[in-house]
Protein backbone atom coordinates (compact mmCIF):
# COMPACT_ATOMS: atom_id res chain seq x y z
CA UNK A 1 0.00 0.00 0.00
CA UNK A 2 3.00 2.49 0.93
CA UNK A 3 4.88 1.74 -2.60
CA UNK A 4 1.44 2.11 -4.29
CA UNK A 5 1.24 5.58 -2.50
CA UNK A 6 4.78 6.45 -3.41
CA UNK A 7 4.67 5.59 -6.82
CA UNK A 8 1.54 7.58 -7.32
CA UNK A 9 2.81 10.46 -5.62
CA UNK A 10 6.06 10.32 -7.98
CA UNK A 11 3.97 9.69 -10.99
CA UNK A 12 2.31 13.02 -9.92
CA UNK A 13 5.51 14.65 -9.57
CA UNK A 14 6.38 14.13 -13.10
CA UNK A 15 3.28 14.64 -14.25
CA UNK A 16 3.08 18.30 -12.41
CA UNK A 17 6.71 18.71 -13.79
CA UNK A 18 5.62 17.93 -17.20
CA UNK A 19 2.55 19.94 -17.31
CA UNK A 20 3.48 23.04 -15.77
CA UNK A 21 -0.31 24.22 -14.22
CA UNK A 22 1.90 26.09 -12.36
CA UNK A 23 5.24 27.33 -11.07
CA UNK A 24 6.78 28.03 -7.91
CA UNK A 25 5.54 31.52 -6.41
CA UNK A 26 1.76 30.91 -8.25
CA UNK A 27 -1.21 31.65 -6.24
CA UNK A 28 -3.22 28.21 -6.82
CA UNK A 29 -6.46 27.07 -5.67
CA UNK A 30 -6.34 22.88 -5.25
CA UNK A 31 -9.51 21.79 -3.67
CA UNK A 32 -10.01 23.75 -0.33
CA UNK A 33 -6.34 24.87 -0.53
CA UNK A 34 -5.59 28.73 -1.49
CA UNK A 35 -2.57 30.00 -1.56
CA UNK A 36 1.19 30.57 -2.81
CA UNK A 37 3.26 27.28 -4.13
CA UNK A 38 6.30 27.31 -2.31
CA UNK A 39 8.22 23.66 -3.10
CA UNK A 40 7.61 20.68 -5.57
CA UNK A 41 8.62 17.91 -4.03
CA UNK A 42 8.52 14.29 -5.20
CA UNK A 43 6.08 13.45 -3.02
CA UNK A 44 4.04 16.69 -2.30
CA UNK A 45 3.61 19.85 -3.26
CA UNK A 46 4.05 23.03 -0.40
CA UNK A 47 1.49 25.85 -0.80
CA UNK A 48 1.45 28.82 1.49
CA UNK A 49 -1.83 29.47 2.52
CA UNK A 50 -3.08 33.46 3.20
CA UNK A 51 -3.13 32.87 6.78
CA UNK A 52 0.72 31.73 6.39
CA UNK A 53 0.14 28.16 7.52
CA UNK A 54 2.15 25.42 5.19
CA UNK A 55 -0.35 22.94 3.68
CA UNK A 56 1.51 19.65 1.76
CA UNK A 57 -0.72 18.35 -0.79
CA UNK A 58 0.09 14.74 -1.83
CA UNK A 59 1.22 14.73 -5.49
CA UNK A 60 -1.26 12.26 -6.30
CA UNK A 61 -3.90 14.43 -5.27
CA UNK A 62 -2.62 16.87 -7.99
CA UNK A 63 -3.50 14.47 -11.01
CA UNK A 64 -7.08 14.58 -10.28
CA UNK A 65 -7.36 17.70 -8.93
CA UNK A 66 -8.89 20.97 -10.54
CA UNK A 67 -5.54 23.41 -10.52
CA UNK A 68 -6.97 26.98 -10.63
CA UNK A 69 -3.81 29.04 -11.34
CA UNK A 70 -5.45 32.71 -10.44
CA UNK A 71 -1.41 33.62 -11.03
CA UNK A 72 -2.02 33.20 -14.49
CA UNK A 73 -5.24 35.37 -14.96
CA UNK A 74 -5.21 38.19 -17.83
CA UNK A 75 -7.57 39.91 -16.32
CA UNK A 76 -8.98 40.26 -12.70
CA UNK A 77 -12.66 40.71 -12.86
CA UNK A 78 -14.14 43.47 -10.29
CA UNK A 79 -17.72 43.33 -9.41
CA UNK A 80 -19.81 45.87 -7.29
CA UNK A 81 -23.25 47.59 -6.92
CA UNK A 82 -23.13 51.43 -6.69
CA UNK A 83 -26.55 52.68 -4.58
CA UNK A 84 -27.76 55.92 -5.59
CA UNK A 85 -31.16 57.59 -4.08
CA UNK A 86 -34.64 57.40 -5.27
CA UNK A 87 -34.61 60.88 -5.82
CA UNK A 88 -31.87 61.17 -8.43
CA UNK A 89 -33.72 61.71 -12.09
CA UNK A 90 -33.59 59.70 -14.44
CA UNK A 91 -31.44 62.04 -16.31
CA UNK A 92 -28.80 62.51 -13.63
CA UNK A 93 -28.65 58.21 -14.21
CA UNK A 94 -27.80 58.82 -17.46
CA UNK A 95 -25.36 60.57 -17.03
CA UNK A 96 -23.60 59.13 -14.64
CA UNK A 97 -23.98 56.27 -16.22
CA UNK A 98 -22.34 57.13 -19.09
CA UNK A 99 -19.53 59.35 -16.96
CA UNK A 100 -18.19 56.06 -15.24
CA UNK A 101 -18.42 54.45 -18.43
CA UNK A 102 -15.74 57.07 -19.63
CA UNK A 103 -13.65 56.73 -16.62
CA UNK A 104 -13.64 52.92 -17.40
CA UNK A 105 -12.38 53.98 -21.30
CA UNK A 106 -9.98 56.33 -20.05
CA UNK A 107 -8.44 54.58 -17.06
CA UNK A 108 -4.77 52.95 -17.70
CA UNK A 109 -5.26 49.67 -15.84
CA UNK A 110 -9.26 48.37 -17.40
CA UNK A 111 -10.31 46.18 -20.09
CA UNK A 112 -11.59 48.20 -22.50
CA UNK A 113 -13.66 45.90 -24.80
CA UNK A 114 -15.74 44.63 -22.07
CA UNK A 115 -17.96 46.14 -19.53
CA UNK A 116 -21.37 46.92 -18.05
CA UNK A 117 -22.31 49.91 -16.39
CA UNK A 118 -26.06 49.74 -15.93
CA UNK A 119 -29.14 51.15 -14.15
CA UNK A 120 -29.68 47.29 -12.90
CA UNK A 121 -32.43 47.15 -9.54
CA UNK A 122 -34.87 48.94 -7.82
CA UNK A 123 -33.55 48.14 -4.18
CA UNK A 124 -35.37 48.66 -1.30
CA UNK A 125 -33.12 51.54 0.14
CA UNK A 126 -31.86 52.62 -3.40
CA UNK A 127 -31.78 52.56 -7.37
CA UNK A 128 -28.60 50.26 -7.39
CA UNK A 129 -25.91 50.80 -10.43
CA UNK A 130 -23.84 47.12 -11.50
CA UNK A 131 -20.53 47.72 -12.13
CA UNK A 132 -18.66 44.98 -13.72
CA UNK A 133 -15.40 45.74 -15.02
CA UNK A 134 -11.45 44.33 -15.54
CA UNK A 135 -8.26 45.39 -14.54
CA UNK A 136 -5.41 44.47 -16.26
CA UNK A 137 -2.69 44.16 -13.97
CA UNK A 138 0.17 41.52 -12.52
CA UNK A 139 -0.75 41.20 -8.71
CA UNK A 140 -3.62 41.71 -6.02
CA UNK A 141 -1.81 44.56 -4.82
CA UNK A 142 -1.69 46.50 -8.12
CA UNK A 143 -5.35 45.62 -8.21
CA UNK A 144 -6.52 47.16 -5.01
CA UNK A 145 -4.21 50.42 -6.67
CA UNK A 146 -6.38 50.58 -9.55
CA UNK A 147 -9.77 49.66 -8.17
CA UNK A 148 -9.23 52.62 -6.02
CA UNK A 149 -8.45 55.10 -8.24
CA UNK A 150 -11.26 53.96 -10.05
CA UNK A 151 -14.04 54.40 -7.42
CA UNK A 152 -12.03 57.76 -5.98
CA UNK A 153 -12.86 59.25 -9.92
CA UNK A 154 -16.32 57.37 -9.44
CA UNK A 155 -17.03 59.71 -6.14
CA UNK A 156 -15.74 62.65 -7.48
CA UNK A 157 -17.97 61.87 -10.93
CA UNK A 158 -20.76 61.68 -8.18
CA UNK A 159 -19.95 64.85 -6.52
CA UNK A 160 -19.76 67.11 -9.79
CA UNK A 161 -22.99 65.70 -11.05
CA UNK A 162 -24.37 66.13 -7.74
CA UNK A 163 -25.62 62.57 -7.25
CA UNK A 164 -26.26 60.97 -3.73
CA UNK A 165 -24.88 57.61 -2.23
CA UNK A 166 -27.84 55.70 -1.15
CA UNK A 167 -27.67 53.87 2.53
CA UNK A 168 -30.15 51.55 3.98
CA UNK A 169 -33.02 53.47 5.70
CA UNK A 170 -36.65 53.12 6.04
CA UNK A 171 -39.32 55.62 6.01
CA UNK A 172 -42.07 55.71 8.69
CA UNK A 173 -45.48 57.35 7.91
CA UNK A 174 -47.76 57.73 10.57
CA UNK A 175 -51.19 57.97 9.96
CA UNK A 176 -52.87 60.47 12.37
CA UNK A 177 -56.72 59.25 12.26
CA UNK A 178 -59.24 61.11 15.02
CA UNK A 179 -61.12 58.42 15.79
CA UNK A 180 -58.43 57.26 18.11
CA UNK A 181 -58.71 60.67 20.05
Amino acid sequence: MAAKDTISNVFGSLSVIADRPFNIGDWVKVNDVEGTVEKLGFRSTRIRTFYNSLVSVPNNILLTATVDNMGEREFRRYKTSISVTYSTSAEKIEAFLNGIRQLINEHPKTRKDYFHVNLNEFAPSSLDILLYCFFKVSDWGEELQARESLMLSIIKLANEQQIDFAFPSRSLYIENDAKLK
